[in-house]
């Protein structure tokens, strides 16, 4: 019995593996800089990657770069951040102007049902 529960513990160990990765979000234009980073904590890889992953803001392009784990370095981050109308969560590290946190800490409470934390 107990080899069954080792077993199933180490299935759920590399599946947990498998799910934290995280995208480094920066804008490559002449407009107001963004620097931010998406940690998955329960996103399908391949929806974090094709979806979370692509920012949709109008007249602006970034560069994203995937890796194991968001950087050091960040003045905020919204842990347990959720999408509007979908139960994924992610942890979202904010890297760009430090007198944004204010908006960007309210917003993590009040619409994305995250915790704040300033590292």
């Amino acid at each position: 019995m107990s080899l069954k529960y080792l077993s199933l513990s180490v299935i759920a160990l590399f599946s947990t593996q498998a799910l934290a990765s995280a995208c480094v979000i920066t804008s490559n234009d002449d407009q107001l800089p963004i620097r931010m980073c998406q940690q998955n904590i329960s996103i399908p890889p391949s929806l974090f990657n094709q979806s979370f992953c692509q920012p949709q803001i109008p007249d602006r392009s970034f560069e994203i770069a995937f890796t194991e784990a968001c950087p050091a370095g960040a003045y905020g981050i919204c842990r347990g951040a959720k999408s509007l109308g979908v139960a994924y969560e992610q942890a979202i590290h904010y890297y760009s102007d430090a007198d944004d946190a204010p908006v960007l800490k309210a917003y993590c409470e009040n619409i994305s049902n995250g915790r704040w934390e300033t590292p």
